[in-house]
């Protein structure tokens, strides 16, 4: 039976997304962040929460604007490089708040980057993104997924993709 090149042309439009035990591994590990982490608010002043808060939706701003860069095609890096400089980012609130930095208070940094990133693996679970977890969030509120390599799921996914093709066959 030969296929029919409508069928092939809508699978090459079909969006990528990620195999299910990625997803679930995103889901897992981001639910387990927000269990680590969701105590520590309990205990710190709500002016620290608030900081948290805005430290995130700056975070989120940031990689909105990645986002438009790299689906806008305004910068023409690879997607590796994209993920250790999206990756590079997330590093920056954390070394903003380490002990005698007079940028943010001692642990405010940390405390959002972890968070974000709980956040972000369960949205990217959840909606199957392939790809770098860090851009769930902007692509939850573009929806479009971006096409950035993950350091941790990409390779995973690529596994779990080649297997179950071999399986398939």
């Amino acid at each position: 039976m030969t296929k029919n090149p409508i069928d092939s042309q809508a699978s090459l439009q079909q969006p990528r997304r990620a195999p299910p035990v990625g997803r679930v591994l995103r889901i897992l590990l981001g639910l387990a962040l927000i269990v680590y982490v969701a105590p520590v608010y309990f205990q710190v002043p709500v002016r620290v929460s608030v900081e948290v808060l805005l430290l995130m939706l700056g975070l989120i701003g940031v990689y909105s604007l990645i986002h438009i860069v790299i689906s806008r095609r305004i910068s023409a890096f690879g997607p590796r490089v994209g993920a250790v400089v999206a990756w590079g980012l997330l590093a920056v609130p954390c070394l903003a708040s380490a002990p005698g930095s007079p940028i943010l208070g001692r642990g405010v940094g940390e405390l959002a980057a972890v968070t974000f990133l709980g956040i972000s693996l369960v949205v990217a679970g959840v909606r199957a993104a392939p790809g770098c977890e860090l851009m769930a969030i902007p692509g939850l509120l573009f929806r479009k997924h971006t096409e950035l390599a993950c350091l941790i799921f990409s390779p995973l996914d690529w596994l779990e993709r080649k297997l179950r093709s071999k399986h398939d066959v």
